[in-house]
């Protein structure tokens, strides 16, 4: 695949990102890099397997950034992190106070207000 001299950036890079790697410069769109110099040792092809480790290495530091950060900010055990805020229960305890039949009376009730007000007028 690639020239040994590089053996110390694919290493560090995942397989198939150096397949990958590999075949977008043999399948390069506008200007496809021939097989041997592929193979070979050239100076462009060093900068783009090392353009190829920067991303990688900046993808996984962002990715161990973030977790390293959402642990910090709520962790995965129950006990730790209460997803859910409080939210204020009111409880209502029966004392027995209320009965289970409350009836009004209107006819009476209309009754009283207007002997009151004959009373008044009076």
């Amino acid at each position: 695949m690639f020239h040994s001299d590089y053996k110390h950036i694919t290493d560090r890079l995942p397989d198939s990102l150096v397949k990958r790697a590999y075949q977008s410069l043999l399948n390069h769109s506008k200007n496809p890099i021939p097989l041997e110099m592929i193979s070979g040792k050239s100076g462009r092809i060093e900068l783009y397997l090392r353009h190829k480790l920067e991303v990688y290495e900046n993808s996984l530091n962002r990715k161990h950034k973030n977790m390293a950060q959402e642990k910090i900010l709520c962790p995965r055990s129950w006990p730790e992190c209460n997803v859910f805020p409080e939210i204020p229960a009111i409880y209502v305890a029966d004392i027995g106070v209320q009965t289970d039949k409350i009836s009004y009376d209107h006819e009476d009730e209309n009754n009283r207000r207007v002997m009151n007000e004959l009373k008044i007028t009076m």
